[in-house]
């Protein structure tokens, strides 16, 4: 099983709704602020092209796959992106 890490912002709707989907899914997750590692958030942001939060990371001992909101970068199988919250929890399903 991959575990699921969140990065999120503190003030963000659509991070809110997505740990509120995750709950109700009886998914659980580990959340990161990531308004408390400014440095950190920005080298996410620079390494997956984006700006947008949630970004979600699952994680095995194998690799690790990351779904954004939104990317310059191009698809792959261990990167994709979502349009809705829905969306990114089937895609989570998939890979968990």
């Amino acid at each position: 099983m991959r575990k699921i890490r969140i990065l999120t912002l503190s003030y963000c709707d659509v991070c809110k709704w997505l740990k509120s989907e995750l709950s109700k899914e009886g998914l659980e997750y580990k959340e990161i602020d990531v308004e408390m590692f400014d440095s950190f958030a920005s080298d996410i942001e620079k390494k997956f092209k984006t700006e947008h939060y949630p970004i979600i990371f699952l994680e095995n001992d194998q690799n690790v796959i990351t779904i954004l909101p939104a990317t310059e970068l191009e698809p792959s199988p261990t990167l994709h992106t979502f349009d809705t919250i829905p969306q990114a929890i089937q895609l989570i399903k998939q890979h968990i």
